[in-house]
């Protein structure tokens, strides 16, 4: 059940932040309608309240800076680089403070700054029922942090909120009011483990989504929370898809597939944050070659994010392609940069490939590296002695398993 609960929330969170890889980049092409279940076509029809509000009255020179802040200000963080990032946010509040993308994507980056320092920042991890098992009062949540954050989300929502008073159809401003809340649900779940409070955020970034599209067909990026909407709501079991139809929701996985596509083809915000999403959703389909496609073009746009490297070897493993995969991870602890501050991530994911080949007796090797290294994450540590525990009971070893699992409940 909880499996299914992060894949709904993450709907929100995918809006436009991803939690995979959930980062946010900026493309140069015109958004364009999409017509459910058939191909976009070509048009350019801009929505209202798209400029800049500072555009008139500085000139143009400010909307082509706030631009090349954006783009590479996401750049940064797609490449990890989140201190850079950071600086051209703040730019982007100050040459536009009437505008709250700099404010989003403030808070986007300290939320992915604080999920890769908690080595959150994979996909795998949410799909794991341990993640969901473990008591939220254990985190130690850095509450400046937490604040600054919190802050950063309602100073997006206020300004959006001043915007859409002055003009009920500014569709740019509403799209980043959803953006907030779905950052917000993001938060709430990958780093306080909160779903309570996530559902609220989710629910509404929904439907300010669907909002921008009434607004403006032509917004594509607003498709990728949609899109996901839609595949989600299709996936679920039996017993809970009937109760979604009875609250009138649904869905289908083809027309959300669609939707996602088109973002990553046409999206002007959003393309790779809709390529990071089909990756997962690729992977659930048996599509892994379609995937390692994606993860190829992504880890060369952005050759400093080391993750992509790691979802690459784990893709590798799903197709067999086990030497492959072993390489990959290979070449990544070699990796300078990697062995100064991630050989715990790079060792886990490598430990869990090998579990789900069946090669369990190399995987507890690879948990007990993690186990080792002075400077692992220590939710890493609890869950290397967890599956190792798992694996040495498949291979029979009983006892060596049940002193794991006492590590675990004594940590």
């Amino acid at each position: 059940m909880y499996s299914t609960f992060i894949m709904i929330l993450a709907v929100a969170i995918a809006a436009p932040i991803v939690s995979g890889a959930p980062l946010s980049v900026i493309q140069t092409k015109k958004t364009t309608h999409h017509q459910a279940g058939s191909p976009p076509e070509e048009k350019s029809l801009p929505s209202e309240g798209k400029s800049l509000p500072s555009e008139k009255a500085n000139g143009s020179s400010v909307a082509v800076e706030f631009e090349r802040l954006r783009k590479d200000g996401n750049d940064a963080v797609y490449n990890l680089d989140y201190k850079d990032a950071r600086e051209m946010f703040l730019r982007m509040t100050k040459i536009a403070p009437d505008h709250p993308a700099g404010y989003v994507y403030l808070a986007n980056n300290l939320w992915l700054e604080t999920l890769n320092e908690s080595r959150r920042l994979t996909a795998s991890l949410y799909s794991s029922g341990s993640f969901y098992a473990q008591d939220r009062d254990s985190d130690e949540t850095d509450l400046k942090r937490e604040r600054q954050f919190n802050d950063l989300i309602r100073q997006a929502l206020a300004i959006s909120e001043a915007r859409l008073k002055k003009n009920p159809r500014d569709a740019e401003a509403l799209y980043y009011q959803g953006s907030a809340h779905g950052l917000r649900a993001g938060y709430s779940v990958t780093v306080k483990r909160s779903f309570r409070k996530a559902i609220g955020d989710a629910n509404a970034s929904i439907k300010i989504q669907k909002r921008v599209l009434k607004i403006d067909p032509n917004y594509t990026d607003a498709y990728l929370s949609i899109g996901l909407y839609e595949y989600v709501i299709d996936s679920l079991p039996w017993f809970w898809k009937m109760l979604a139809r009875v609250a009138g929701l649904s869905g289908s996985k083809k027309r959300g597939l669609q939707y996602l596509e088109t973002v990553a083809e046409k999206g002007k915000y959003a393309s790779d944050d809709a390529r990071v999403l089909l990756i997962g959703l690729y992977s659930r389909e048996n599509q892994a070659e379609r995937a390692l496609e994606i993860i190829g073009h992504l880890a060369n746009k952005y050759p400093r994010n080391f993750l992509f490297g790691v979802e690459r070897g784990a893709m590798l493993y799903r197709l067999g392609r086990h030497e492959e995969g072993d390489r990959v991870f290979a070449r990544l602890l070699k990796d300078p940069a990697i062995a100064r501050e991630a050989v715990d991530i790079v060792n886990y994911q490598w430990g869990e490939a090998m579990t789900g080949a069946g090669k369990f007796a190399d995987a507890i090797a690879k948990y007990n590296a993690v186990k080792e290294w002075p400077k692992s994450s220590q939710e890493l540590v609890s869950l290397s002695h967890l599956h190792a525990g798992q694996a040495l009971d498949v291979l029979g070893k009983r006892d060596e398993a049940v002193a794991e699992y006492r590590v675990v409940l004594k940590r």
